[in-house]
């Protein structure tokens, strides 16, 4: 399949979609601990900072598998990845502003470079390779800013 094109797409939401939207609703509860247990200014900056990432995360994905249609084996890959690095990145949340602040930020790294990149590789048409290969352009100088 291409990339959906036109005012009259639309299409279902698949499971795998959903469940996706699952291993970020376990982020949500990990954000909201974060924040209980440092109910401070410094506290709440570290919450959104981490919401950031988080939603980029989800965010990109889920475009990516919108755009590029979860029909696709290698979105639908992509996605499976992305939740499985989710899951370690997420559960990572707690130690993300401690000494071991790498389990938070390799998988979001992988995740935010691996998704442009593959999609750059893989697109269905050369204007989303295209698109896909700038936006890696600007995922990977903000990552300096994760490290």
């Amino acid at each position: 399949m291409r990339a959906a094109q036109g005012q009259g797409f639309r299409r279902a939401v698949s499971p795998l979609e959903l469940f996706f939207d699952l291993v970020f609703v376990f982020a949500l509860t990990q954000l909201s601990h974060h924040l209980l247990v440092h109910p401070t200014w410094r506290g709440a900056a570290e919450t959104a900072v981490l919401l950031i990432a988080v939603f980029g995360t989800w965010a990109f994905t889920s475009f990516e598998a919108t755009l590029l249609d979860i029909d696709r084996p290698r979105t639908r890959l992509t996605v499976l990845i992305v939740m499985g690095l989710g899951l370690f990145m997420n559960a990572a949340i707690s130690r993300a502003f401690t000494t071991a602040a790498w389990c938070f930020v390799a998988p979001l790294l992988v995740i935010m470079l691996g998704v442009q990149a593959l999609a750059a590789l893989t697109g269905p048409s050369a204007e989303l390779r295209l698109h896909y290969a700038r936006s890696l352009v600007w995922t990977g100088a903000s990552a300096v800013l994760w490290v």
